[in-house]
């Protein structure tokens, strides 16, 4: 895969500035972004812990140095001060508040001195949050839906919210918006985007804040 063919549009802007060495993506599902990750030369673990995508997972990284780790997000433990990136594409909506702080904490530590975070969510201007507001599905914490079983549950992030739970990173890019997607209810998905560094700044002139 070239450049032009990277996972998300925060890898193709900064994946040119972030060090070598360990990489951890989170949720890994089919594997395109481990392998985005590994032909660039990271040594990348991959955390997921659906039984299917796990299989698919195993024939994908045959060969490669990718590690997988077919285990719940909760249940992992990355060491510490350990990676120069860190994907959390789409999978922390999948999490209550009160698990989310735990895991965020986690996630800031296992970072290297100088490592990134690059992570996307929902948010509360998702049209599907307002489809489960008003068929008034149960919300176990604030934003937290129980969704499909196949899903779990799903949280919806307010505004600043992303970027609060990694106040201890440096931001160099946060991006709350609407992005067309024709399979969702209307069109489009509301979401947010954090790019955060631990220490030092890769470019402070880079940080970009949006909403929209």
């Amino acid at each position: 895969m070239s450049m032009n063919d990277a996972p998300n549009e925060a890898l193709a802007t900064w994946i040119d500035r972030i060090p070598l060495g360990r990489a951890l993506d989170l949720g890994a599902g089919d594997g395109k972004t481990s392998l985005w990750l590994a032909e660039r030369g990271f040594r990348v673990d991959a955390v997921e812990q659906d039984p299917e995508r796990i299989h698919d997972l195993r024939r994908a990284t045959q060969g490669v140095s990718i590690h997988l780790h077919p285990i719940n997000i909760m249940q992992f433990r990355p060491p510490k001060e350990t990676y120069a990136l860190v994907v959390a594409e789409a999978v922390l909506h999948f999490f209550a508040p009160s698990d989310l702080r735990p895991l965020a904490k986690r996630l800031t530590e296992c970072l290297a001195q100088g490592g990134v975070l690059i992570a996307e969510v929902f948010t509360t201007d998702d049209p599907g949050y307002d489809v489960l507001r008003q068929e008034k599905v149960r919300q176990i914490e604030p934003n937290t839906f129980e969704a499909p079983p196949l899903l779990g549950l799903l949280h919806y992030f307010e505004p600043g919210e992303l970027r609060d739970l990694f106040s201890s990173l440096h931001p160099l890019e946060y991006v709350e918006d609407r992005r067309l997607d024709p399979a969702s209810v209307e069109g489009y998905r509301g979401a947010a985007r954090l790019v955060a560094q631990r220490g030092v700044s890769l470019d402070s002139s880079g940080l970009t804040a949006r909403a929209g």
